[in-house]
């Protein structure tokens, strides 16, 4: 079992940042419960350095703004496996976004390893270390912890250093580690832990992909009211308004409470202010000049991405051929939907404004005609 120490006070919350300040490379991860709530709820966060490791009750804690220094300092690598989900639990519960981010699963795909591996894999191929995974759906709120919850816990962190530096030895070259730096460097952008724009909340929307350019308009303001309803009252957004009805009230556009209730699957019991509410959002949209209504998708749907497939499947062959010799996984190069956009956008403007034309992305893709 890994020796550990548990905060559980404030005061010693406040001074481990201060132990932690003064190291080099801090090791992070996190426990958490997410199924009623629009956040996470914070359980744990594990730290380590290579003088100690330390298992911070989230819990027993008013809140974790004594890590704010940490997380936002330059001068203090975090690394953390599969960072995003951690980063923005972390940033919100300590109130500082985070900078100076070392990502091992990102960093495992420069390193000849795959992009996508679980720390679990991870760690048994890159330093031969098993981890135990018997607590991976434990109840991270309950307490007391068990003995064997606080030690799974531990073990999550603790590699997590010396992985870090086998990873970057194992990169085939300056170069790579060069590129590595660059996408890394994305985590340092404060926006990346900042709530979405509400108004975008209808691009993730299961069926918005299908509606033409007004009915769009329709769900980008019932999905804006939904997201701000979901984070003010903390539910997930399915408990404010399924997707399905999103849709079909974005369809139907109902313009008073009769239309409303014909609307397949709206509650009938649902207040009347709320019924108010959405009556007006479809109002609201329904009123936009035509310009000010988002388009469909710009990629013209499945046919326009079966006519490309063959040009597609030939950039990302041309990419994997490129990534060989430098040991980069082709993945982090580029997805599918990526390879597909940057044709489209090549196809309309030169493509020099896609993210895949600039960087080492750029640099293999030189000779891509």
């Amino acid at each position: 079992m890994p020796p550990y120490e548990i905060v559980n006070e404030t005061p010693g919350l406040v001074r481990l940042s201060e132990v932690l300040s003064r190291s080099g490379a801090v090791a992070l991860d996190t426990e958490f419960f997410w199924e009623r709530t629009f956040y996470p709820v914070l359980g744990l966060v594990q730290v380590a350095t290579c003088d100690g490791c330390w298992l911070i009750d989230a819990v027993a804690l008013p809140d974790l703004k004594p890590l704010a220094p940490v997380l936002a300092s330059p001068e203090v690598v975090k690394v953390l496996h599969d960072a995003p989900q951690d980063l923005g639990i972390l940033a919100r519960a300590a109130g500082a976004a985070p900078r100076n981010v070392f990502d091992t699963r990102l960093a495992a795909g420069f390193a000849g390893f795959g992009s996508t591996l679980s720390l679990q894999a991870l760690l048994r191929q890159a330093l031969g270390v098993e981890l135990a995974k018997a607590e991976t759906r434990s109840d991270w709120l309950r307490r007391p912890l068990s003995a064997g919850q606080l030690a799974y816990a531990a073990e999550d962190v603790i590699h997590l250093l010396p992985l870090r530096d086998t990873l970057l030895a194992r990169c085939a070259s300056q170069d790579v580690r060069d590129w590595l730096a660059a996408d890394l460097s994305r985590f340092d952008a404060p926006e990346v832990y900042r709530d979405r724009d509400p108004q975008l909340a209808f691009q993730r929307v299961k069926g918005a992909s299908r509606l033409a350019a007004r009915p769009l308009a329709v769900l980008r303001e019932l999905a804006a009211w939904r997201e701000r309803e979901a984070r003010v009252r903390d539910w997930p957004r399915a408990h404010v308004l399924p997707d399905d009805l999103l849709v079909a009230l974005a369809e139907r556009a109902p313009q008073d409470r009769a239309a409303l209730l014909a609307v397949p699957g709206f509650p009938r019991g649902m207040p009347e202010a709320v019924a108010e509410v959405l009556l007006g959002a479809v109002a609201d949209a329904l009123a936009l000049p035509d310009a000010a209504c988002p388009q469909p998708d710009p990629s013209g749907g499945l046919a326009a991405r079966r006519a490309l497939k063959p040009e597609t499947d030939r950039l990302l062959a041309h990419l994997a051929s490129a990534c060989g010799p430098y040991g980069v996984d082709p993945a982090l190069a580029a997805s599918r939907a990526d390879a597909e956009a940057y044709l489209q956008s090549r196809a309309a403007a030169g493509g020099d404004a896609h993210p895949l034309s600039v960087g080492w992305r750029g640099a293999l893709l030189a000779g891509f005609r």
